[in-house]
């Protein structure tokens, strides 16, 4: 009784609650809705239209988050438009899944920037409980009118026309300004048409350590499209990482591995050594690899016609080059050239942005927002303080000031086989800062020094749980005693499978007298390898190790929620081998309890099962219509839960609202006016009523 005496004490003025709501206070018939917020659809994907080499990472969303903005070659992402769910299909680009989606998605959006599909999105409406999409390729070479050359052309090593050291004016007219020491054409001629190398490795008379067999480009390629997003930012991590550095004597070969990006650039590379290191732009002499690095694959989703010198392409995906080392090359002497580069020899390359493009006589120099000046001012080094991009006083934003730093990302790539590649990837000029457009990879293995490895994708979703302290008595149905932010994190390996889940806790509550703990229920159906358990108390950065106490699959991670506010609560889930699809995923089922002796009294969503210690007693006492018998848990008469769950919902939309102290026995449709409507339709209509 005198448990009783309290939860009533606890309740504000009934007796007007009573009064606005008798018509249903008197009812006596359980509310069969259960408050979901979530739907299972059945979703299909399928990318199989384009070569994907592997996995595409895709979201999910309910708004179009590509944009396309006036003057610019590429489409970007809106980063005011969040996906409601991520995740890689097969190796063969198609993906079928059931998946759980909050219910007001209704109207959605499939969008990819997969390197091989490039920026894609596809939109359908969600029927009979499933959705479909596919995504057609009908941008083939042909169909975009795209030539290997212009005419038969002819061998050339003259690269005066490609204006590879001077600044140009605002007519894109050269100048006497000259920036970097004259690049060398000593590694062979090129077709004058396209710019394609006559110097590109044969496979059939060369080593094979030098080159990569089409197993490893498989890998190299999977790699790229699991790693690579168009529009969306490279890990600073790579981009800082200084230049390539070889621990023993070796030769050294460049594979292509493709582009996206619409420009004809040339690309070239320099070597140095740590003790003297380059700091201005003539410290270095500059080879020619590429003069034009255009391989005609780009896919762009607002605009497939290349915006490129005559339309000319100079290279193929798979291109291989073996790069030379000229001991004399600062006294412009090739006197000593040898394929083997000494030890302790750091390897950089710079790319002339639109270097091609400067002897063509019908280019445009002037792109909308890319002027010529522009275009043709912008060398993007792998070194800090050797890239130049012109700033000009009408600029926009689009195009930054590169202030000399690196614009190449180093990153490896681990093989099934143990062995990690190097790779190489460039940002040309554009902020969009997605580094890839260009990408090789070099050769041998295992003779460079250790760089960082590549980190594969981690996506999560947020969902909100509330809870009302006071069941079974009536509530003030404020829904805020108790709030539990929940993160769930995924984490891919390089198949696009999860290894990792992390599941993220964190505890709210407006002002309330009694004191409840948090637990949580954990559905796995892999083996893990382990659970980890740790929390980040309120006020900390970094998460520490901790023990929560544990029974059978139920964790109790705090018996006094009202004391610990603030603190995130953390299950770190490593799978002993990776996930055999995403149906394979954790789920949790977080409810607040309070311990009396060997039961305890819990409050779980709507229709949830408590677990095994629940104090089944208080089932269909007081306001509480449960009927364990139809398997009805924690619901009552009326419109008004005890508790919900709001799925893919984020805590920031409740700060102004049921978090607000002012906001406290403030019914919930008070503060937002759709929930009676969506209540009373049975979760049929304003679906999206917690989402302001």
């Amino acid at each position: 009784m005198l448990f009783v005496a309290a939860l009533m004490s606890a309740c504000v003025d009934m007796s007007l609650y009573e009064n606005q709501n008798g018509d249903e206070i008197e009812q006596k018939i359980p509310n069969s809705f259960d408050f979901s917020t979530v739907q299972k659809i059945k979703l299909s994907v399928d990318y199989s239209a384009f070569n994907t080499h592997g996995p595409v990472f895709f979201g999910v969303y309910t708004e179009n988050p590509i944009i396309t903005v006036e003057d610019a070659p590429d489409d970007q992402w809106d980063e005011n438009v969040s996906p409601i769910y991520e995740d890689y299909t097969e190796a063969d680009g198609k993906f079928s899944e059931i998946v759980e989606l909050p219910t007001y998605a209704q109207h959605l959006y499939i969008a990819t920037g997969n390197f091989f599909t490039g920026m894609l999105v596809m939109e359908a409406d969600v029927q009979n409980g499933a959705i479909s999409v596919v995504a057609e390729n009908s941008y083939t070479a042909s169909s975009r009118g795209i030539t290997r050359a212009t005419g038969p052309g002819e061998s050339t090593d003259d690269i005066s026309k490609l204006n590879l050291t001077n600044t140009v004016d605002e007519k894109g007219k050269i100048t006497d300004e000259k920036l970097y020491n004259d690049w060398k054409n000593w590694l062979g001629t090129w077709n004058s048409a396209t710019g394609r190398p006559d110097y590109l490795l044969d496979k059939s008379s060369t080593d094979s350590k030098l080159f990569f067999s089409e197993e490893e480009l498989e890998g190299l390629y999977s790699a790229v499209g699991i790693t690579f997003v168009s529009g969306s930012s490279m890990n600073n991590e790579y981009c800082s990482y200084p230049d390539l550095l070889l621990e023993k004597d070796s030769e050294v070969t460049f594979t292509l591995l493709g582009g996206s990006t619409c420009w004809n650039s040339s690309l070239g590379y320099y070597y140095y050594t740590d003790d003297n290191k380059p700091t201005k732009f003539t410290d270095i002499h500059i080879v020619m690899v590429f003069p034009n690095t255009q391989d005609g694959e780009w896919a762009n989703a607002k605009n497939r016609n290349l915006r490129s010198y005559r339309n000319n392409i100079g290279t193929k995906r798979g291109d291989a080059v073996q790069l030379i080392y000229y001991p004399n090359i600062a006294n412009n002497d090739k006197e000593g050239a040898t394929k083997v580069f000494p030890k302790g020899t750091r390897i950089g390359f710079v790319l002339k942005t639109q270097a091609w493009s400067m002897q063509g006589k019908d280019y445009s120099l002037d792109i909308g927002a890319f002027s010529g000046q522009k275009l043709h001012n912008l060398w993007c080094a792998t070194t800090d303080g050797l890239s130049y991009g012109v700033k000009l006083p009408s600029d926009d934003g689009k195009i930054p000031d590169l202030k000399g730093e690196s614009r190449g990302a180093k990153f490896s790539y681990k093989a099934d086989n143990g062995e990690k590649y190097t790779l190489v990837s460039f940002e040309d000029a554009l902020s969009d800062q997605d580094f890839d457009d260009i990408i090789f990879a070099l050769k041998p293995v295992e003779v460079f020094a250790p760089i960082p490895e590549i980190e594969y994708r981690k996506t999560s979703t947020t969902d909100v749980y509330a809870y009302e302290d006071l069941w079974p008595s009536k509530g003030d149905y404020d829904l805020n005693d108790a709030i539990v932010s929940a993160k769930h994190e995924r984490e891919f390996n390089e198949k696009g499978k999860i290894v990792k889940e992390t599941f993220y806790l964190t505890t709210y509550q407006n002002y309330v007298e009694l004191t409840s703990g948090l637990a949580l229920t954990l559905n796995t159906q892999a083996k893990t390898k382990s659970i980890a358990m740790k929390k980040i108390v309120r006020g900390a950065t970094e998460a520490e190790d901790t023990t929560f106490t544990k029974e059978g699959n139920v964790y109790y991670l705090t018996d006094n929620f009202k004391g610990e506010l603030g603190t995130t609560y953390i299950l770190e889930i490593t799978y002993s081998s990776a996930l055999s699809s995403s149906s394979k995923m954790a789920s949790i089922q977080p409810f607040i309890y309070r311990s009396e002796g060997d039961f305890n009294w819990e409050v779980h969503i709507p229709m949830e099962k408590p677990t095994a210690k629940m104090n089944t007693s208080y089932f269909g006492t007081q306001d509480d219509r449960s009927d364990p018998d139809k398997n009805l848990y924690f619901v009552r008469s009326g419109s008004y839960p005890f508790a919900f769950h709001l799925k893919g919902a984020n805590i920031s939309a409740f700060e102004e609202t049921i978090l607000k102290r002012e906001n406290e026995s403030r019914r919930i449709d008070e503060l937002f006016p759709d929930f009676l409507e969506w209540s009373k339709s049975g979760g049929t209509t304003k679906q999206n009523w917690y989402i302001k």
